[in-house]
């Protein structure tokens, strides 16, 4: 799934919440990852990755998005 470009980014610019747990938006810019379906402003195109779990997103130096929290289980609370 992660390897959808297109179809991923689509998802993240429509904060569409079906695609929570399926892959995560690491943020090039930043160092942040986010949930697909994150409140912030959609990242540009350019400035973004699509890594297939938050495990792997911290691995390559990525930090949680303190928003969307997506090292947490997708649909939980806290």
């Amino acid at each position: 799934m992660h390897d959808d470009f297109e179809r991923c980014y689509r998802a993240v610019q429509s904060k569409d919440a079906r695609f929570d747990g399926w892959f995560v938006v690491a943020v090039l810019t930043t160092g942040v990852y986010c949930r697909p379906s994150c409140p912030v402003r959609p990242p540009f195109a350019r400035n973004v990755r699509f890594l297939p779990t938050a495990a792997a997103a911290q691995g390559e130096g990525f930090r949680a998005c303190k928003r969307c929290r997506p090292d947490a289980s997708p649909g939980s609370p806290e």
